[in-house]
């Protein structure tokens, strides 16, 4: 009995916290975000390519969903919205990265220079010293190549269900899909990840 009655507690809290931030308090929206924000940090570095995208991400998603509490209405957990937010925002990230670099590559080819390690090399070593690239170093390098293969739904559903162990039901709330798609970008993704990962696993 006590359990449940800290539980009720904890959601009378939460619903407290989100009238308090839906009014514009910043203080109640980071006792919100407090809670889950690990688990969306997490969230946002399996669909960025860096742990400074990551942040990035992560950054913008917490403005956004500040911006869209008004539009919250409490019918499904905070926690699942915010979710939702983030791999959105990730999607998005992405694609703006993507049209930049694109943007660059078509501009100016100094993109492939050593002065632009940041965006090619230098994560994975390649140009300090690539005779002393370790196996798992191959491995993370190749895991990444794989996951930018998938579509945006492949790898969203992959993140979840597999990275962060959402139940089908969870990630399909978060996806707003039905649990049979999100099951057949999952079908689709570890058929992707294991083509490209096969020297690996063999």
């Amino acid at each position: 009995m006590l359990g449940k009655g800290k539980a009720i507690g904890l959601q009378d809290l939460e619903k407290d916290l989100i009238a308090a931030a839906k009014e514009g308090s910043v203080g109640a929206f980071e006792q919100l975000i407090s809670q889950v924000e690990k688990k969306m940090l997490s969230v946002a570095a399996g669909l960025a390519t860096s742990p400074e995208e990551a942040e990035d991400v992560y950054q913008e998603a917490m403005i956004n969903a500040f911006n869209a509490l008004p539009k919250f209405r409490l019918e499904s957990q905070f926690s699942t919205w915010l979710y939702r937010i983030v791999v959105n925002t990730a999607i998005s990230y992405r694609r703006k990265v993507k049209n930049k670099l694109a943007s660059l590559m078509s501009h100016d080819k100094s993109v492939y220079d050593d002065s632009q390690e940041s965006v090619s090399g230098e994560k994975y070593g390649i140009y300090h010293n690539p005779e002393a690239q370790l196996v798992n170093e191959q491995l993370s390098y190749a895991i990444n190549q794989a996951m930018a293969k998938l579509s945006d739904k492949e790898r969203i559903a992959f993140v979840l269900c597999h990275q962060q162990e959402f139940k089908i039901c969870d990630a399909a709330e978060v996806m707003s899909s039905s649990e049979g798609t999100v099951k057949s970008y999952l079908f689709r993704a570890r058929e992707k990840m294991r083509a490209e990962l096969h020297s690996f696993v063999r």
